[in-house]
């Protein structure tokens, strides 16, 4: 679960059809996030992270039924709930949340990843890329799309790949939930922090890649240690520099009294009272910590929870999380237990028996079922237009979730 937002409260919001990811740094509404309302008398949510299930889709450990949302990408254009994979980052507003029972309904679903660009250094062993100029990790549980065979062994150098992913400002790295193939790419963009601003030049930096701006035409607030997000051209200018075609630097806030839980990387730490996470001002100096004796840092991933209080997030409760272990290529094929479970529940679309893997509608995605304990059936009953409940971890290579358990529904 990776840079979650959950907002809750009794004042109406409105979904609004530009609403984009806190990730993308785009402006949104909704959820309880400062600039509108829902029009409905429902209790709002909003929850902002990867997608770790489908059947609807979990984001955060809550099931959000999407049979009803509209379906967008970070650059306001449509897609479907059939679009939607294992891994891409989306920001949900929606309604009707139950912490209790872990569902929630969503009106929109707006699809955002980090970074689109180049690949000009891949190290397998170590689970690194540098994309467009930045260091991206891969984990056991980064997904990788199937076109992507043999997951990170299939990226080549120049290869243009999307990756969604969670943004350490601490460290300028991204930790990738999901790699894509993109190479019909119009522009590439990248979302991280300003460094080396030169008002004279009219260039900054981005990890180690440069952007430049026309003349009067410097993003807003341009500034070192601004959070920004930029689209570019696909080819550097004649210094080796990316051109800015577009910038957005606003982010979504949640409104005073939203209940909010938040997962990210602690950034601008000052104290357990002062810190951001995902940009979002906390408070957790009377928060309890877990695990037991935890301590607070910049660079740490944290879930924190509490209530938004004159613009601060005074957190109840802060979940120190463990880090995921790097990827590497091993080829047995296998899950790693360090990896996260997935969550599908979908109807079987297509079954090959002697690889012992299914595929449900749900993303297309493959499912393999040679280690999986079976429940109200048997692998018999694995059949095209069979109902099963999947739980599983990613497979070495990133393509594949390998079932622990399938159950089938009626």
């Amino acid at each position: 679960m990776d840079m979650i937002y959950r907002f809750k409260t009794s004042t109406p919001t409105t979904v609004g059809i530009a609403v984009l990811t806190a990730l993308a740094m785009q402006a949104c509404g909704g959820g309880g996030v400062d600039g509108g309302g829902t029009g409905g008398t429902e209790p709002p949510a909003y929850a902002n992270g990867p997608i770790s299930g489908f059947g609807s889709i979990i984001v955060g450990g809550v099931r959000y039924d999407d049979s009803a949302a509209t379906v967008r990408n970070d650059d306001n254009q449509s897609l479907s709930s059939s679009d939607l994979r294992l891994g891409m980052v989306v920001a949900i507003d929606g309604k009707n949340l139950d912490r209790s029972l872990g569902t929630g309904v969503a009106n929109s679903v707006v699809v955002s990843s980090e970074l689109v660009g180049p690949v000009t250094a891949s190290v397998v062993a170590t689970g690194d890329l540098t994309v467009l100029g930045q260091p991206v990790k891969v984990t056991t549980s980064t997904v990788f799309d199937d076109r992507l065979v043999g997951g990170h062994s299939a990226i080549t150098i120049g290869s243009v790949v999307e990756v969604y992913a969670v943004y350490d400002p601490t460290t300028g790295t991204y930790t990738a939930s999901r790699v894509e193939p993109k190479s019909s790419a119009s522009t590439y963009k990248v979302r991280g922090v300003v460094s080396a601003n030169n008002t004279t030049q009219r260039t900054f930096r981005i990890g180690a890649a440069t952007f430049t701006y026309a003349a009067g035409a410097a993003p807003a607030g341009l500034a070192d240690g601004l959070l920004i997000r930029v689209k570019v051209g696909t080819s550097p200018d004649s210094n080796g520099y990316w051109v800015i075609a577009s910038s957005d630097t606003s982010r979504p806030k949640p409104s005073d009294g939203v209940e909010v839980e938040v997962e990210g990387v602690i950034a601008n730490y000052s104290s357990a009272a002062s810190f951001t996470v995902n940009g979002i001002p906390v408070n957790a100096s009377s928060a309890s910590l877990s695990p037991s004796g935890s301590a607070l840092a910049a660079g740490l991933r944290v879930e924190a929870e509490g209530k938004m209080t004159a613009g601060v997030l005074v957190a109840t409760k802060v979940e120190v999380k463990k880090p995921e272990s790097s990827g590497g290529d091993d080829d047995d094929g296998g899950s790693d237990d360090s990896s996260k479970e997935y969550e599908i529940k979908s109807t079987v679309q297509s079954v090959d028996t002697a690889a012992k893997t299914f595929v449900v509608k749900a993303g297309a995605q493959k499912v393999n079922y040679a280690g999986a304990t079976f429940k109200d059936g048997t692998v018999a009953d694995l059949k095209v237009g069979a109902k099963v409940e999947v739980k599983g971890r990613i497979s070495s290579d990133g393509t594949v979730v390998n079932a622990t358990e399938v159950k089938f529904d009626d």
